[in-house]
């Protein structure tokens, strides 16, 4: 019979500890990672269209987060939070990206969003047709807490 270290015992139970940290983190991080898809009105029929809500569908956020749609490219749209259709000039839009965002703030036409559920409506065309001619409207709540 051979003594066995106790280096190696402890080495043995860092070890494990290390990988078993790694897993999680891999696992939060893959999760962070997802890119919406998994929405069911997406999957229906905007998926090869709509890459990712903001904030995704029944998420919780703070009231002054960002609200917004990241679209392929080749499509424009607006945002309609809460009834009120977001004036142009007050969005954020990269179009190389496809990327739609609005930030509530003051003398903005939505200040904060309100406690409780929050609905927006992407209004969304080709870019090629301009709007009007086949808008697609793309809704989705939250809740602000």
């Amino acid at each position: 019979m051979t003594p066995t270290s106790p280096y190696s015992t402890r080495f043995k139970i860092v070890a494990s500890a290390v990988v078993a940290v790694a897993v999680a983190l891999l696992v939060v991080a893959v999760r962070s990672f997802d890119d919406g898809n998994d929405d069911p009105v997406l999957r229906s029929g905007d998926q090869d269209v709509v890459e990712a809500l903001i904030p995704r569908r029944d998420a919780q956020v703070p009231r002054q987060s960002r609200v917004g749609i990241d679209l392929a490219i080749g499509w424009e749209g607006t945002l309609v939070i809460d009834g009120v259709e977001i004036p142009a000039d007050q969005l954020d839009v990269t179009p190389e990206l496809g990327l739609i965002e609005y930030t509530p703030g003051d003398g903005k036409a939505v200040e904060e969003l309100q406690p409780g559920q929050n609905c927006v409506s992407a209004v969304i065309w080709r870019s090629q047709d301009g709007r009007g001619v086949a808008d697609r409207t793309v809704p989705w709540c939250f809740e602000v807490v």
